[in-house]
């Protein structure tokens, strides 16, 4: 689990219920590989993945993230998908653009 400003980024194939605070007092972010979570991934492979905003969200400068793919690009392919999820879920909320993310961001 990762707070950022209002939003509460979780993994959403994890059993984290009972330690989710206040829903009313946050948004939930579920990042996973279930098809309702809120990011996700498609296209896993060797040099990268395809980030999928499947629900949109506002940053903590008020921006819209609307639904959309873009890719992320890796060195090493991981066993584990969901800290990049998280991670790249945590620079959209702190206002990088997808852009950047997918040009020259490196995992």
């Amino acid at each position: 689990m990762v707070r950022i400003f209002d939003n509460l980024i979780i993994d959403s194939d994890a059993d984290t219920a009972d330690k989710i605070p206040d829903q009313r007092e946050i948004l939930l972010i579920t990042c996973g590989l279930k098809q309702n979570s809120s990011v996700t991934a498609s296209s896993i492979g060797d040099d990268g993945f395809l980030y999928c905003v499947q629900r949109g969200f506002r940053t903590g400068g008020g921006k819209a993230v609307l639904p959309q793919e873009f890719k992320v690009r890796w060195r090493k392919k991981r066993e584990n998908i969901y800290p990049c999820l998280e991670f790249v879920t945590a620079l959209l909320l702190s206002d990088t653009d997808p852009s950047d993310i997918s040009e020259y961001f490196v995992l």
